[in-house]
């Protein structure tokens, strides 16, 4: 027993923790920094570049249209994603007959990988067999195949949808912990004295859910910024006119086409920085 309370022994059990975590996170984040800092383009020999590589970024004419881009694309997903999960969590949570069938069928989408995804929203959004093209005509909704591929504006809906579908069962699983935490002696007292379902939505259950509603906020937000797995699945080359064309997919035009190791790692620091800056933003509100 002596042993295992010794510090010194505890902080030896850390070290193959440690030198793991070096390995495969610091000593890439390190690397990122330093090679933004270099002129390493494959053309030019190898030096220190200053802050250069990030003064090409910034005054590149396609850096700030790409960064609103991502930006549009990360508030709608988030917004889509967070609406969505909120409405499911509140209906799961007032299923009591085959809740565990329910909540079971809505998480399996959690499961398909990202860039599959894509592939599936492209094919379901594709005017010559596309399900949501033929449902439409269906409908009379439209007199002809809808193509969302052809308009910048529907591309970048399009792909708002695809990335909210995988997270809309992780965000409604956590608003449907916290629903189902509250107390229903609250909904009990609410409904005696006269409250209807809008505002026991409005003064019990939002207010009292509205940590978990922020949490996965902040992380929808977060990873919606940097991701292209179902852009690139969904729209190849950025879609017509370059209109999904984000930050993700500057970093890699850079990274694997003009082959210029400084500059996209600078792209890389970027994206990093605005990702770092929402997750402090997240643990700072947690701490609180």
């Amino acid at each position: 027993m002596s042993r295992i309370s010794d510090p010194r022994y505890g902080v030896l059990l850390t070290i193959p923790g440690l030198i793991l975590l070096f390995l495969l996170i610091l000593f890439p984040l390190f690397y990122l920094f330093y090679v933004s800092f270099l002129r390493y383009d494959n053309i030019h020999p190898i030096i220190f570049y200053g802050f250069k590589n990030y003064e090409y970024v910034v005054g590149d004419r396609l850096f700030l249209p790409t960064l609103i881009r991502t930006i549009i694309f990360c508030l709608g997903s988030t917004a889509l994603t967070i609406a969505m999960g909120l409405v499911l969590a509140l209906c799961l949570n007032r299923i009591t007959k085959l809740s565990t069938l329910f909540r079971s069928a809505m998480i399996l989408c959690w499961a398909v990988p990202v860039v599959l995804s894509g592939f599936i929203w492209r094919w379901m959004f594709n005017p010559a067999y596309g399900v949501i093209p033929d449902i439409l005509m269906k409908l009379h909704l439209t007199s002809e195949p809808l193509n969302i591929f052809y308009d910048p504006f529907t591309s970048m809906i399009g792909v708002i949808f695809s990335y909210s579908w995988i997270n809309i069962p992780f965000i409604t699983i956590l608003i449907l912990a916290r629903l189902q935490s509250i107390p229903t002696n609250l909904y009990d007292a609410a409904k005696i004295d006269g409250a209807d379902t809008l505002h026991i939505f409005k003064y019990i259950s939002l207010p009292l859910a509205k940590d978990s509603i922020l949490v996965g906020t902040f992380i929808i937000a977060m990873f919606s910024f940097r991701t292209i797995d179902s852009i690139i699945s969904m729209t190849p080359q950025g879609g017509i006119g370059k209109s999904t064309y984000v930050l993700g997919y500057y970093l890699l035009d850079y990274l694997t086409r003009v082959f210029n190791f400084g500059v996209s790692a600078a792209v890389g620091v970027i994206i990093l920085t605005v990702s770092v800056s929402i997750g402090i933003m997240l643990i700072r509100y947690m701490v609180k």
